[in-house]
């Protein structure tokens, strides 16, 4: 199916799409395209000004607002205070008389406690001395009975047994993680979140830096770039990789003032690398508290009804991306205000990932306040009609959630050369314990030509995370063609099955054991 055949925002008569069946809320339905606008009326944005030379447009545009400076790193005030006015004469006497007064008492109370000072410490360093003596003539070669180095004296205080929470990001932050392997076989993963000061940053790992043993040292020191970001605001970061133009081209889209949503985007072959994400010529605005998430094209968010929608970019014929056209379209499911939201593919394959039923998300349901999940498109009559579903969201468990609870998921492609491509899925949440657990669906081996089964866990190096910590998971990008011309499908699961949340203020990572099932502890995420 060519990815043009998409039903595009603007279509009037909207599409059918996915659907939706009980809480659990099995399909969507995709309406014809509404753009939210309210609040403060921002500058409009023209599609040529993202075109250059084919590629993204390294243009910044401005979005002011009353708490943000034109340039979100450059924060500035004046202050011109007037001068005061011309005394007379005697007035002037007397202003200096004054002065020389409070002058004079200054100094006298300077001189009294710089005297009384002095007698102090003169007398601790005599008690000192003579209570010092036989061990600096035992610890020390040099004559005289001189103390030793001063660096000795510092390291002989007691280490602090006290954590010190990273400033780099905000207690509570929003996680979000996207990555791809490399034609030389490694990783590079980008981990994004927000800082004290509101600032967006990301850490970068490059696997082929890790030492035996040490996974930590693959990551860089932490990166902060331009953006208009919220405090609090909700992140979703996905990977575009295609031809030689985006090897990668990394998207992060948050929410800025007016809870507008605006992405950035990195790309390597772009001078800068930091641009704006022509996605921000939507103008879209989303619900006070939405939750966003992402695998490409795809991006989900929720208006201030509850109801979600997707931006998808418009791919051309052979799936390459669009430069500057983007839908944005109602879906037909309501989720809890401020639910979290997860995005997970339903296929291997890109040119299925892209399309009807090509994603699941997993949100929490308005009423019940339980696990939710709604795969796009399965009623549709545009449905491929060998489409393989991985698994069944009838079947999903009755999980009851923390109202606001973080979710995260990632998906894997099927073991055993799954002819039909389908996938495995992960899914994470914090319980009211402040403990994340797992609902997943993995086909047994056996049995490659059915459904996945659902199942449960609560894994040990995932108990006693922070309790305001955000959950975020990797799920590597797909293409249907990389710069050798190659189709780049998902993996099975492999070291590369991470995710990361909050312990004590710090990241923390864990991965998934392909071999044993099991989630193992790799460390922590430096950040200063």
């Amino acid at each position: 199916m060519d990815p043009r055949s998409y039903p595009h925002a603007h279509d009037p008569h909207g599409q059918a799409g996915l659907e939706v069946v009980d809480q659990h809320q099995y399909g969507l339905e995709v309406a014809s395209q509404e753009h939210l606008r309210y609040g403060q009326s921002l500058p409009e944005v023209r599609a040529d000004e993202y075109v250059h030379g084919g590629k993204e447009s390294v243009l910044v545009h401005k979005y002011p607002g009353p708490q943000y400076s034109e340039d979100p790193e450059l924060s500035t005030a004046t202050w011109s205070p007037q001068g005061p006015a011309e005394l007379s004469s005697p007035e002037r006497t007397k202003r200096k008389k004054r002065l020389w007064l409070i002058i004079g008492g200054v100094v006298a109370v300077v001189v009294i406690l710089g005297a009384v000072l002095g007698g102090v410490l003169g007398s601790r360093a005599a008690n000192s001395s003579s209570g010092d003596g036989s061990s600096s003539s035992s610890s020390s070669s040099q004559p005289g009975g001189d103390p030793p180095p001063a660096s000795n004296t510092t390291a002989a205080s007691p280490p602090s047994n006290t954590t010190t929470p990273p400033q780099s990001i905000r207690q509570g932050s929003s996680l979000s993680v996207t990555g791809w392997r490399r034609p030389d076989g490694s990783v590079e993963t980008y981990l994004f979140y927000q800082d004290t000061k509101d600032g967006l940053r990301y850490s970068r790992c490059d696997t082929s830096r890790r030492s035996p043993g040490n996974d930590s040292t693959c990551w860089d020191a932490p990166v902060s770039f331009n953006s208009f970001a919220q405090a609090g605001t909700r992140l979703a970061a996905s990977t575009t990789l295609f031809g030689d133009k985006y090897q990668p081209q990394i998207n992060l889209f948050y929410t800025g003032f007016s809870t507008r949503f605006l992405g950035t985007t990195l790309n390597s072959q772009l001078t800068p690398n930091t641009s704006e994400s022509s996605a921000n010529q939507l103008q879209i605005y989303t619900g006070r508290d939405s939750s966003l998430t992402a695998y490409w094209p795809w991006t989900l968010y929720q208006d201030p009804g509850g109801v979600l929608y997707h931006v998808r970019n418009r791919l051309l014929s052979d799936f390459s991306p669009s430069v500057t056209d983007w839908d944005n379209n109602r879906l037909n499911t309501t989720a809890l205000s401020g639910s979290r939201l997860a995005v997970v593919p339903m296929s291997a394959n890109f040119s299925r990932i892209a399309l009807k039923g090509g994603y699941a998300v997993f949100y929490q349901h308005p009423s019940s306040l339980k696990l939710a999940v709604a795969v796009t498109d399965l009623d549709s009559p545009q449905l491929a009609k060998d489409y393989p579903l991985s698994w069944q969201p009838k079947a999903l468990p009755d999980i009851a959630l923390p109202k606001l609870a973080p979710l995260a998921g990632f998906s894997v492609a099927r073991k055993g050369g799954d002819v039909r491509q389908r996938v495995d899925t992960y899914v994470l949440y914090r319980d009211g314990n402040a403990d994340v657990n797992v609902v997943y669906a993995v086909a047994a081996a056996s049995s490659s030509g059915g459904e996945a089964e659902w199942k449960t866990a609560q894994p040990g190096v995932m108990k006693g995370v922070d309790k305001d910590s955000d959950v975020a998971c990797l799920t590597l990008a797909t293409s249907a063609s990389n710069a050798a011309g190659l189709e780049v499908s998902l993996e099975q699961a492999g070291d590369e099955a991470r995710c990361y949340f909050q312990r004590k203020g710090r990241v923390v990572e864990v991965r998934l054991d392909a071999g044993t099932g099991e989630w193992v502890a790799v460390g922590e995420v430096p950040m200063p």
